[in-house]
């Protein structure tokens, strides 16, 4: 009897903790949770967390109940993504940051905040600092898109494996300069983020590397283990070979980025990881993002 009501009261604690709500900014619905707020410390970060590409806010479930433990947590679905009222809007950089602030504000969740961000998340998370950098103890970024990356940068992998030029300008026109393809209304929210990163790698990601970057502590997570079935892969280069040798180009720069901060910071390569890292080694994440959280909230 002892054991079933144990099992019983953790069902209901999981069930409070995963309990999500809708909220209305703008005229829009959406989809939120929070936790842990009740227990903040005057000045104390609250984490943010920003979805991938077209992923809901169950892409934390592996480390946000952890994370809570020892801070204030906030996740939400973008316009068009999971619950998320369906907004024909494109979701540009400032779109997106301007729609989280509003959000934040609304729920009067008072910086400063912890940004976390997984893959295309990456880039929102690291634009909204640059809009709002006053607001910012700390970013974290999950196997991010890469928002420092050029255009000639992802010429060079090739070049480095021994592609033509010819070869390699045909691959980067098939990547950036496709002829616009129809509008997906149905799937709005994932194919509009695609068409906006899209047009980020067409410029190099101008918008972005104008905005101030913070002078705060940054983690890198990187995922080192390739994960495409052999039947997937391309039949124009080694896919597995251009993984490893974009990973190493990706990961100098963010140490250089880094080091531009002038703070404390951590690159972390798993090897034991892919793309999820979160959800194949979760420990790493919620240890380091401890780690960050007591050297903030000092």
């Amino acid at each position: 009897m002892k054991a079933i009501l144990t099992l019983c009261l953790f069902s209901l604690s999981f069930a409070s903790f995963g309990q999500e709500k809708m909220v209305e900014v703008n005229g829009h619905n959406y989809n939120i949770l929070v936790q842990g707020l009740e227990k903040r410390k005057a000045n104390s970060p609250v984490i943010i967390f920003e979805n991938g590409m077209g992923v809901d806010l169950g892409n934390w479930k592996k480390i946000i109940r952890q994370v809570s433990t020892f801070a204030p947590v906030f996740a939400y679905d973008r316009a068009g993504i999971g619950k998320s009222d369906k907004i024909f809007k494109m979701p540009t950089v400032k779109f997106v940051a301007e729609s989280l602030h509003d959000i934040l504000k609304k729920l009067n969740i008072a910086p400063p905040y912890i940004l976390v961000g997984h893959s295309l998340g990456g880039v929102y998370v690291r634009s909204y600092a640059g809009f709002y950098p006053e607001e910012i103890s700390g970013l974290v970024f999950i196997d991010p898109a890469d928002f420092t990356e050029t255009k000639n940068d992802w010429n060079d992998i090739f070049r480095k494996m021994g592609l033509s030029e010819k070869k390699i300008d045909e691959m980067l026109c098939n990547r950036l300069y496709q002829p616009n393809q129809k509008v997906d209304s149905l799937n709005f929210g994932p194919w509009s983020e695609r068409r906006v990163l899209t047009e980020l790698r067409k410029t190099d990601f101008a918008e972005i590397s104008s905005l101030p970057l913070p002078a705060v502590p940054l983690l890198f997570f990187v995922g080192g283990k390739f994960e495409v079935p052999v039947a997937q892969r391309s039949k124009d280069y080694d896919q597995e070979v251009f993984f490893h040798v974009k990973n190493s180009a990706n990961m100098e720069r963010w140490r250089k980025l880094i080091h531009s901060t002038g703070k404390p910071g951590v690159l972390l390569y798993l090897t034991n990881a892919g793309h999820y890292i979160h959800f194949d080694d979760p420990a790493s994440i919620v240890d380091n993002m401890r780690i960050l959280i007591n050297r903030v909230d000092r």
